[in-house]
């Protein structure tokens, strides 16, 4: 099609979008006309289209209109003609169509009459992107955009720009993460590429934060209050309404989590109903958007991807699936310190968050060094090492609380999140002033509340409320890990009254883990394990935080005789030791599930949702006593950096990498060279070990080619090798023991 096709079509289009009609080349009183459209009986809209940038084209077009005018006119047809350029028009052009009534303009301003895009973007650019805010204003955080990767199910890493790209040749993006992984910064980051590129593409970006849709069940209704809220008027929202499923309008639609309640229940299937009736409006936007789109959300609001496929009204093999990675990588968290002139030395081993970056940055050079060698290389220790200097500095700023009372009270509103459908909050005023009185015994004065509007942790949901949220999980998981060990330690009966929804995640069940050990709690928590199940009335999510921690301290294993634990929620079960024996689980929700070398005793996981199940890397690898329940994803080890990730040993690791690019890869063979490519420190004695025993047993075949060594896979023995990448570190398989061997 020719650029002056092109162009005549998308006239066409955008004339049908304005005066809701059919538009289509015509002739008229025996003159050709590129685009008509009929109003009524007594009503015509006539629309040119020229490339010519001649003032004497315009003006022969202007006058075979009013011939046409003048003959239409006769038999009481009025006539509104344009003249669309495909380059800005002079104003000697616009002056010549205005002396005889005909509008000469630019197609990007006969696109305005559609919709006055630029009007949107300045004022939508101005309003917050969800949760994307500065923690202590609540208006919109105006870091410097970190270009991270987002991870794509099945694929390689995509920026924003790939995303971008992706919903430009018309994919549905579902975009996943926990809060304060970047989900509504690169929510913003789509839109303002988007935006830029609108004359490329034609394709306007309507950016709506779902939780200010609340209660509406259709797509008109989504629109209008969207446009509302930004106070822009209704000629512009008829526009979008009228053109929303066609190719014109991508939507973006940050927080599907947002919309509705998620109320504590036991029956799964009225939770999905909820969810789905909650979802009506969006599901109602998303199935008739005739444009691709971008749709985020928390990772575990719905118990399946199948579930929310339903609920959001999109087919599967249709879009596509992007995760918000919980650190950054070391190239981005460099990247990061740099472009938010962060200049401090900080150790490898530091999780690479922005919440904590910003707080280490905020303290004088000695306390980050005291800070550093206390923690002594260890995660957990740093955790607790943070919260004790985070809170010391905000205790100096405000001496009317000391450091125990802040980390006190932050504890207490970790726990009230754990009832909360958005897990991070949002926490109001009053609460802080009720857990204030909670812990102290008096309400806050003028200076303590002043303290408490600006607590370490907490950032402003935005700046129309005083309502916070914990700005990241680092800080919430720990919290939440001491108030549960106070709340049991001290025999708080209440803990079963709760209605808990959030479990502890792995930093969490570590740190609940520790304090037990540290506080010599062990048999209380298997007592109150145990006494818990067995009640009709139970805080199931504070039983599952309680056995993930048991499952993981040195001690002898804990018998549960043959109990069956309805309704788990677990945030992370880790069977590397497995402490655990003589139980079921059933109907459970498994956000993470980690596997030991052995399987535990007597350990049933049936009818339940696996998130993500570590340890093997395919449903081959799914041990027997993991049975009917629906997995999502599993461990990675088909990219390098997967492979780094595993926490298989050097020799382990080199072999998985062989096998990898030698079976599974395309092409026939790989050059000696490759099969370690990538990997680094790689001990060139191990693995001419590893090669010589696979060549040796016949899994491997050698030729050559300009002299260097092609190695090809023996495809008899492609089942086995996929067993064994499948089970990993429990494979049982005899290349896989020889090689564990050369690591001892």
């Amino acid at each position: 099609m020719s650029s002056w096709k092109k162009l005549e079509e998308e006239v066409k289009q955008y004339a049908q979008y304005i005066w809701s009609r059919k538009a289509e080349s015509d002739r008229l009183a025996g003159v050709n006309f590129d685009c008509v459209l009929t109003l009524s009986e007594i009503e015509k809209v006539i629309v040119e289209v020229t490339e010519n940038n001649s003032l004497g084209k315009i003006r022969g077009d202007i006058s075979r209109i009013q011939i046409i005018r003048t003959k239409m006119m006769a038999n009481n047809i009025m006539v509104r003609p344009y003249i669309v350029c495909d380059f800005q028009p002079t104003q000697g052009m616009r002056d010549a169509g205005k002396e005889n009534y005909v509008e000469v303009l630019s197609f990007s301003d006969f696109r305005k009459i559609f919709f006055d895009f630029d009007t949107y973007k300045h004022v939508r650019s101005n309003k917050t992107f969800g949760s994307a805010v500065d923690p202590i204003t609540g208006e919109n955080d105006e870091a410097v955009y970190t270009p991270v990767g987002y991870e794509i199910l099945n694929s390689v890493e995509a920026s924003a720009d790939e995303i971008a790209q992706r919903i430009i040749d018309g994919k549905k993006v579902i975009l996943l993460g926990d809060y304060g992984t970047g989900k509504s910064r690169c929510f913003r980051e789509v839109f303002n590429i988007l935006a830029r590129r609108v004359d490329e593409t034609l394709l306007y970006p309507i950016a709506i934060d779902l939780k200010e849709t609340w209660g509406l069940e259709s797509s008109v209704e989504i629109i209008r209050r969207h446009f509302n809220h930004l106070g822009i008027g209704e000629m512009e929202t008829d526009s979008v309404v009228k053109a929303f499923n066609g190719k014109r309008i991508c939507f973006l639609l940050d927080g599907f989590d947002e919309l509705g309640s998620r109320p504590w229940s036991e029956d799964k299937k009225k939770l999905e109903s909820i969810r789905r009736h909650a979802l009506q409006g969006v599901k109602d936007l998303l199935s008739n958007a005739g444009a691709g789109f971008l749709v985020s959300g928390r990772e575990h609001y719905f118990n399946s991807n199948k579930e929310m496929m339903t609920a959001l009204g999109i087919r599967e093999d249709r879009s596509v699936i992007a995760r918000c990675k919980t650190e950054f990588s070391y190239e981005e968290f460099y990247r990061y310190l740099e472009l938010n002139n962060i200049k401090v030395s900080l150790p490898s081993w530091l999780p690479r968050k922005p919440l904590i970056l910003k707080t280490i940055a905020s303290l004088d050079n000695d306390k980050i060094s005291e800070l550093f060698d206390s923690s002594s290389g260890d995660e957990i220790e740093f955790w607790y090492n943070f919260i004790d200097a985070m809170c010391e500095r905000d205790s100096r700023i405000h001496p009317i609380l000391d450091p125990d009372t802040v980390k006190h009270v932050l504890s207490r509103l970790a726990s009230l999140t754990r009832e909360r459908a958005q897990n991070v909050g949002p926490i109001t005023e009053s609460e802080v002033v009720n857990v204030f009185f909670e812990v102290t015994g008096s309400y806050p004065n003028e200076q303590s509340t002043v303290m408490l509007q600006r607590l370490p942790g907490l950032g402003r949901v935005s700046s129309e409320t005083g309502d916070r949220n914990f700005v990241d999980d680092f800080v919430l998981d720990g919290l939440r890990a001491l108030d549960l060990v106070n709340r049991i330690g001290s025999s708080d009966q209440n803990i079963s009254n709760l209605k808990w929804l959030n479990p502890l995640r792995k930093l969490g069940v570590s740190i609940l883990s520790r304090e037990i050990k540290k506080r010599n709690l062990t048999s209380l928590f298997i007592t109150y394990a145990k006494q818990s199940m067995q009640r009709d009335k139970s805080n199931k999510v504070s039983i599952s935080d309680v056995l993930s921690a048991l499952n993981q301290i040195e001690i002898d294993e804990i018998d549960f005789e043959g109990f069956d634990f309805m309704e788990p929620h677990f945030g992370d079960l880790n069977f590397e030791r497995s402490n655990l024996k003589n139980i079921r689980f059933s109907d459970g929700v498994f956000e993470s599930v980690t596997l030991g070398k052995i399987d535990p005793e007597s350990v049933i996981i049936k009818d339940s949702c696996i998130d993500r199940l570590l340890g093997v890397s395919s449903s081959g690898g799914v041990p027997a006593w993991i049975t009917n329940c629906e997995v999502l994803s599993y461990e990675s080890i088909d990219t390098l950096t997967a492979i780094k990730k595993s926490g298989l040993t050097d020799e382990q690791t080199m072999l998985v990498s062989i096998l990898i690019k030698v079976y599974r890869q395309a092409g026939n063979g790989r050059l000696e060279h490759t099969l370690t490519k990538g990997l680094t420190g790689v001990n060139k004695k191990s693995l001419k070990r590893i090669i010589q025993y696979l060549i040796s047993n016949g899994f491997l075949v050698t030729s050559k080619d300009n002299g260097e060594t092609i190695y090809k896979p023996v495809r008899q023995y492609q089942e086995r090798i996929e067993k064994i990448l499948n089970e990993l570190d429990r494979s049982k398989d005899a290349v896989w023991e020889h090689v564990t061997m050369l690591s001892a």
